[in-house]
């Protein structure tokens, strides 16, 4: 059985291994997880597998952490899933960076989803250019592409909409 969690609260050195602890106290695995740093907050994306009575004891530990009022928890339990033939689908990467403008994410997300291309991961980050102390835009995705998908027309579709927007873009399939 496998549940998501999502964990958000105020940062601090033993999150984390508070977080860890707590899905090794119950049994569990953690198979995916993002943890991070927001401003002064943290924030955690998790994967989690276990038997159904191990998950049941993760969600009562999550439940009284939340309780105290030190952090805001969320969790759902995944859908079995089925065995199901999608279409074969090529993961790219997708590295963006601009002057930030209000709007960027959304356009590139929109870009993909008009054209109905997953967006597997993103990221973004905003920084102070050197030198001149501009706001400089940076996105990181991947995007899984049906693979009857023509890519040199996608990319070249893609180099377009980033001239428009005045984004340095690179489209590229993923590298392990």
């Amino acid at each position: 059985m496998q549940i998501v969690i999502t964990l958000m609260g105020q940062d601090r050195p033993d999150l984390i291994a508070e977080l860890t602890r707590m899905i090794k106290d119950a049994k569990c695995a953690i198979l995916e997880s993002r943890m991070t740093e927001l401003g002064q907050e943290f924030a955690a994306h998790m994967l989690v597998e276990g038997n159904w009575n191990h998950i049941v004891r993760l969600e009562s530990l999550l439940e009284a952490t939340a309780q105290k009022g030190n952090v805001r928890v969320g969790t759902m339990r995944c859908q079995e899933e089925e065995e199901r033939k999608e279409e074969e689908l090529i993961p790219y990467t997708v590295d963006v960076f601009a002057g930030d403008q209000p709007g960027n994410i959304h356009e590139l997300a929109s870009f993909f989803t008009d054209r109905s291309i997953k967006i597997l991961d993103l990221s973004t980050s905003r920084y102070p250019a050197p030198y001149t102390g501009a706001p400089v835009f940076l996105a990181h995705m991947i995007v899984k592409i049906p693979s009857g998908m023509k890519i040199v027309s996608l990319r070249d579709e893609f180099l377009e909409f980033c001239d428009q927007l005045n984004l340095d873009a690179i489209l590229e399939p993923v590298k392990r």
